[in-house]
């Protein structure tokens, strides 16, 4: 069976993009740094991790045949026990985070187009739905407001494409003009950020139901599972036949990845939704079929296929430890030991809270949190992940185990 490490390096270095559009922009002196403009385009990274994840689970779960490997029930246990753990123990690092911040369980970021950060203040009966809403990975079905871990509304997604996959994939697999589907799924992916654009709906649940609803997102992931039809079938083939055709489809997709940079970071508002959802999925439909042909070095498959079982763990852990540093750097910039912030906590916090921090350990920030993820992704996330099939499938799990990976 195909391995397609070349996709384990697309999937890591989606999850590092992604790592850095969530954390760059914290920085005031971001403004200043070259060609910053090509770290503002979160949502060509999301859709493509999309995308590749219905081409993976196809390839793993069907392969060659027209049957689910394992059933339905094996799939749905295999899927949320590596799902919900990484999740979970995400948002609880999140909230001991935040015990030390200054902003209270109850305040929650309002959704908007420009990604400004508004916070509200709710209820106690609405902080409980919210909480447990965040907890069972349903909080983008409530469009008003953004997740408690901020990256956790695209696991969230995941979860909904995992349910649809048994049902969907099949079909879709047997398809005769899967060409044909592209172009269906494509133009019904574009409809509802079309509408949106033309009504002005830029109201917070509006924003929130077109750029994360489960549903409308649905086409990507379902163009994933469709591509990978394509492949299995051969009719990829001409894009692989040479290295040239390869590489103009690479700078294809890198030219339009610097357009919608472009436009995200100067273009008028009416752009964003489009930009968001859709008018990028044929570049990255070729970014997966170009990845999905890369040949990686035997040397290097194994470092490769770490770091992309690793990239789910990443997503979801980048930010409380982000949260973490920030709030280091900044106690160090005030000129307090740390004795007196320990007694002197509320104070210590309330100084540095308008501290700016250098970005001089920015990349230290980075490579930290590659290797916290590959050893958060090993030795706790995929022990419990097995541990947990292992009880609810018994040993005929454990064999394959590893070979879904992280996704």
């Amino acid at each position: 069976m195909n391995k397609f490490v070349g996709l384990d390096v697309l999937r890591f270095t989606l999850a590092v993009y992604l790592m850095v559009f969530h954390s760059i922009h914290q920085y005031p002196q971001y403004v200043t740094l070259p060609f910053i403009e090509l770290a503002n385009v979160g949502g060509f990274a999301t859709s493509s991790f999309f995308i590749l994840s219905g081409f993976i689970l196809a390839h793993v779960y069907f392969g060659r045949t027209a049957e689910l490997r394992g059933g339905t029930r094996e799939f749905f246990v295999k899927r949320l026990s590596n799902l919900y753990p990484v999740h979970l123990i995400a948002l609880v690092l999140v909230l001991l985070v935040s015990v030390a911040g200054t902003r209270g369980y109850d305040q929650f970021a309002v959704m908007s187009l420009d990604d400004s950060e508004n916070f509200v203040t709710l209820s106690s009966s609405e902080t409980a739905i919210n909480f447990v809403l965040n907890m069972l990975l349903l909080q983008v079905w409530n469009p008003v407001y953004g997740s408690i871990n901020p990256p956790s509304w695209s696991l969230a997604t995941l979860l909904f494409f995992y349910l649809s996959f048994p049902f969907v994939a099949p079909r879709l697999l047997k398809a005769a003009n899967k060409y044909r589907l592209l172009l269906i799924f494509w133009v019904l992916y574009l409809i509802p950020p079309g509408v949106a654009t033309l009504m002005h709906w830029y109201s917070p649940a509006a924003v929130g139901i077109i750029t994360r609803n489960p549903l409308l997102r649905l086409p990507e992931f379902l163009v994933g599972i469709v591509l990978y039809g394509l492949f299995r079938e051969g009719r990829l083939s001409v894009l692989y036949s040479t290295r040239a055709k390869l590489v103009a489809a690479l700078l294809v997709a890198a030219s339009s990845f610097v357009l919608a940079a472009w436009l995200e970071s100067y273009g008028a508002i009416y752009t964003r939704y489009l930009i968001h959802n859709g008018a990028l999925m044929p570049a990255e439909v070729v970014l997966v079929m170009v990845f999905a042909a890369a040949a990686i070095p035997s040397r290097f498959a194994g470092i490769a296929t770490r770091l992309g079982n690793s990239a789910l763990s990443l997503f979801a852990i980048h930010v409380p430890i982000f949260l973490v540093l920030m709030k280091v750097l900044k106690l160090l910039s005030i000129g307090k030991s740390p004795l007196w912030c320990a007694s002197h906590f509320s104070e210590c916090v309330a100084t540095s809270k308008d501290v700016v921090p250098s970005m001089a350990t920015y990349p230290l920030y980075l490579i930290g949190t590659v290797i916290a993820a590959v050893y958060f992704q090993e030795r706790l996330v995929a022990p419990l992940r097995d541990w947990i099939r292992g009880r609810l499938l018994g040993r005929r799990s454990s064999a394959s185990a590893a070979k879904v990976g992280s996704l």
